[in-house]
């Protein structure tokens, strides 16, 4: 059930860090974060992160993406910047240069992805509000959860979604920051009625042991 206070406390700053992306069919949604770059976690590095399934999914190399953020439409050129996608992870990261875009909003990840081997199973019960854009409306929408299930990269949590919401923003209500995203419903064969969300800590630890490009698979998808 949607918190109208949560709603309230939320909604103003995830409309400016939270975007529609605009795909040849439809869209998906992605939100834009600082998130720890370097091994000593002293750089916070600004960028776009969605799901990867929610792309085109094609041989074809694609140059920019655009979006719409806060109702405004906005053209990123993918050239000359660091990118990480993973098809079977099922992420897609994009640096952000804050002037060239004219984006300066960002949610920050959450406190934990700073320590070392923290454990993922510290999340259950850890009670999370999820922003995506539904397909009902086009419109950016709320909903809170609590974790039920860990895994090693994914977790399992109650909500409300719709198509439209992959890639949506997920956040610890006890500080207000980055969890991990939206993936979509649970796997076939499970009747929990659980959604999937991918933790961004993991998502995190690939980038620093990458730290130009990690792109797998590229023959399948990949950005220039």
């Amino acid at each position: 059930m949607m918190d109208v206070n949560l709603m309230i406390k939320y909604l103003p700053k995830a409309q400016n860090s939270i975007c529609k992306i605009i795909l040849e069919k439809g869209f998906c949604t992605g939100f834009f974060c600082k998130i720890p770059y370097t091994e000593d976690n002293n750089l916070l590095l600004p960028v776009l992160i969605t799901c990867n399934h929610a792309l085109p999914i094609d041989a074809k190399p694609i140059s920019k993406i655009n979006i719409v953020l806060n109702g405004e439409n906005k053209t990123i050129l993918l050239k000359n910047r660091k990118k990480w996608t993973d098809i079977y992870k099922d992420y897609t990261i994009i640096e952000i240069k804050e002037n060239e875009d004219n984006i300066h909003n960002f949610l920050i990840s959450d406190d934990n992805v700073f320590k070392n081997n923290y454990s993922n199973e510290n999340y259950l019960n850890q009670n999370v509000a999820i922003f995506a854009f539904k397909n009902i409306d086009e419109q950016l929408g709320f909903s809170n959860g609590i974790i039920k299930k860990c895994y090693e990269y994914y977790f399992s949590y109650t909500s409300i979604s719709n198509k439209g919401c992959s890639g949506g923003c997920i956040i610890n209500q006890d500080n207000d920051k980055v969890i991990g995203f939206h993936k979509g419903a649970t796997k076939k064969g499970d009747n929990d009625g659980l959604k999937t969300g991918i933790f961004l800590m993991n998502v995190i630890k690939d980038i620093k042991e990458n730290k130009n490009e990690l792109l797998s698979n590229v023959n399948y998808y990949y950005l220039l």
